[in-house]
């Protein structure tokens, strides 16, 4: 009986512990950044697809204020676009002739995610689903995460 006390304490030892060195986003968190994700890889294959349509690559100078523009234009849900863009801190850059789009915590600066535009079915850096709190920068080694 003494052993299996020692064994539950132990696990509930444990159990606290790795609570407490790796945070997990909460529900609210999840849900809110899951849809976010979805929306931004949304985007990005309404961005790319404006340009292929025209035949011109995505500009030298791409930054959030030309995301904007170009989703207030050809968006269809202004909801979601307004709601990235009331929520987040958000930065945009050419990338290799596609775009990158970065969102960050505004109160907090810590990096949120960022969609390379390289796959148009998902956002390829979930920042908030690690527990490292990421900075507020573009990634510089981006190449791994279009393969």
């Amino acid at each position: 009986m003494k052993r299996f006390a020692v064994i539950i304490v132990i696990v509930t030892l444990l159990g606290c512990a790795h609570n407490g060195a790796t945070p997990t986003p909460s529900e609210g968190n999840v849900k809110e950044y899951s849809a976010t994700a979805i929306s931004l890889s949304d985007f990005s294959m309404k961005i790319v697809a404006y340009y292929q349509s025209k035949n011109l690559p995505i500009p030298a100078d791409f930054d959030a204020r030309q995301f904007f523009a170009l989703l207030k234009e050809i968006y269809p849900d202004q909801s979601r676009v307004s709601f990235v863009q009331s929520n987040y801190k958000v930065s945009a850059r050419p990338l290799d002739g596609g775009y990158s789009a970065m969102l960050c915590d505004p109160q907090t600066n810590r990096k949120i995610m960022e969609d390379l535009s390289c796959h148009l079915n998902r956002v390829e850096i979930l920042s908030w689903e690690s527990s490292v709190d990421s900075p507020c920068v573009f990634e510089s080694n981006w190449k791994p995460y279009c393969q």
